[in-house]
């Protein structure tokens, strides 16, 4: 295997120079203790020749793995490229930065952040010439235990004395180190830093971050911390400022998070920018939800559908390595570099979307097909926001038998599919029991991502094809009355003219305050709790009429 490894910015070397910085890689240095000063000092002159940072990696037994030519930009690359496995790297790493020109010691910004990637014992940064008198300034530093300050100070003096300074003790030896990650989460579980932009109104703040907390969980991760920015401070290539992105890039690595989701909904271009500012993989809420989506899909409809918004989501995103997977013209006259391999990416995701369109179209024509066997009986449907109680309802309702019913989970999104439950209900004459037709119906959310939308318009048709909706909502959480106008306005959006009713859920939970409210907008609410059994009749008699 490989010893070390030159890589950074190599493209522009001259080959007299790739040789130069190649026998530098490959000098050794003091096994435990201390660094080659001549090494360093050789360094030095290179980078002043090259007008670049120069940075060694060197293990502990003394052998340089890698040599990074630049600032220390993208640790996702150099760590991918340091030479050696997990186990050969070790825990015993030190790096030399020669930081050029710069009279800033310090480390920071993104060189800080790719410094708390390598996990290096010591880091020794100095300049590349010595000052008059011979001194050569130089500054040694460890990790720090704070967010606030991640790098600690250790000495700083002369670099012939520093090149004999000692690392300091291993983390569990003593020494000041990062804290580790807490909370604790369970193995080969996704760790997510959230990234919000907070409205002025501090209690609206705080229910969509919950929110988002919850989307996150339901998902199947696990969220770690919280970074908030008022929505005044950010910029328009990156909705945050980079101070703000700085300190969540540190907070990500004092928490171990493998993952960032935004509350907001990124452009291709900003999520560029947060993805190299961050030096972590970025997702936005509306790619988070139509992860969820891609879970809960349990039917073939649910899976098309989740499949066409996905792809009209990730179409506009695609990336590629351009002119490098070209293919050259064959033809008489041809010029350029012909087509490149996004742009056949972009061309076969193309005709998959013309195929989904197709069969979802097929998928709409069906639907109309039951619905039309069913003419004649009168139609209702459950619609709210999502982990309101609509399937739970449904379940109280219906009386299914064990096994039958539909699944409520107290997560967002447990349910994808519309199930439709016949209610029966005796007549007093002891002729034929009185039925009607009872659809669960997907969950809304607030700005819910315009491809999913679109892809479960046919889905959304038993909704829009009614006669009367139940729009279910939870009493028992505070943002309820948001969620409510978010509900019509969807609903209004998809042009639906059917009669509304409120049915306010989860009574035995609220407040009585929350009891009035509702009432105040919908005098004739219906007040049930689908999970304590209370109102059931109540509501079940309502939506028959009197009896005949």
């Amino acid at each position: 295997m490989k010893q070390t490894a030159l890589l950074g910015r190599t493209a522009g070397l001259r080959p007299a120079q790739s040789r130069r910085l190649e026998r530098l890689s490959h000098r050794r240095h003091p096994e435990s203790d201390g660094l080659d000063l001549l090494t360093l000092q050789r360094l030095a002159a290179e980078s002043a020749e090259l007008e670049l940072p120069l940075s060694l990696v060197v293990d502990g037994r003394g052998l340089c793995r890698l040599l990074w030519v630049g600032p220390l930009e993208q640790s996702g690359r150099l760590l991918e490229r340091l030479p050696g496995g997990p186990r050969r790297q070790g825990a015993d790493l030190r790096l030399v930065t020669c930081v050029g020109r710069a009279r800033q010691l310090e480390p920071q910004g993104s060189e800080a952040v790719v410094g708390l990637d390598l996990q290096p014992l010591l880091w020794l940064r100095y300049g590349d010439s010595a000052q008059t008198g011979g001194r050569w300034p130089a500054a040694a530093y460890s990790l720090g235990a704070t967010p606030q300050h991640p790098w600690e100070l250790i000495d700083t003096g002369d670099l012939a004395e520093l090149c004999s300074l000692a690392p300091p003790m291993r983390p569990g030896d003593g020494a000041a180190a990062m804290p580790p990650p807490a909370p604790s989460t369970p193995a080969n579980t996704e760790r997510v830093l959230l990234l919000a932009l907070s409205p002025s109104d501090a209690e609206e703040a705080r229910r969509q971050i919950a929110e988002l907390e919850g989307l996150v969980r339901s998902a199947g991760a696990a969220p770690v911390g919280l970074v908030v920015q008022r929505k005044a401070s950010g910029s328009a290539q990156t909705l945050w400022g980079e101070g703000k992105l700085r300190e969540a890039a540190l907070e990500a690595r004092r928490l171990g998070a493998t993952l960032v989701v935004t509350d907001r909904e990124l452009t291709p271009a900003q999520a560029r920018n947060l993805e190299r500012l961050l030096d972590l993989p970025v997702s936005d809420r509306s790619e988070l939800i139509l992860d969820i989506f891609a879970q809960r899909a349990a039917s073939a409809a649910g899976r098309l559908q989740v499949e066409l918004a996905q792809l009209r989501y990730r179409l506009p995103r695609l990336t590629g390595r351009g002119l490098s997977l070209s293919r050259q013209g064959g033809g008489i006259g041809t010029r350029g570099p012909g087509e490149t391999q996004l742009e056949k990416d972009r061309r076969a995701i193309a005709r998959r979307i013309d195929k989904l369109q197709r069969d979802v179209r097929k998928l709409g024509e069906h639907r109309a097909r039951l619905r039309g066997s069913r003419a004649g009986q009168r139609r209702l449907a459950l619609v709210g926001y999502t982990n309101a109680g609509k399937s739970s309802l449904l379940n109280a309702l219906s009386k299914p038998a064990a096994g039958d019913g539909v699944l409520a989970e107290n997560k967002l999104f447990a349910t994808l599919d519309p199930t439709t439950r016949r209610i029966e209900r005796p007549t007093l004459a002891g002729g034929p029991p009185q039925s009607l037709l009872l659809t669960d119906t997907v969950g809304f959310i607030r700005e819910l991502p315009p491809p999913l939308l679109e892809a479960f318009r046919s889905t959304l048709e038993e909704t829009l094809e009614a006669d009367q909706l139940l729009l279910v909502v939870d009493l028992s959480d505070p943002g309820w009355a948001e969620q409510h106008r978010t509900v019509h306005a969807i609903l209004d959006a998809l042009d639906s003219r059917a009669p509304r009713r409120l049915i306010g859920n989860q009574i035995d939970r609220c407040t009585a305050g929350a009891l009035e409210q509702a009432r105040v907008l919908d005098p004739g609410v219906l007040f049930v709790s689908a999970t304590a059994g209370l109102g059931l009749e109540h509501l079940r008699e309502s939506l028959f009429g009197p009896p005949s």
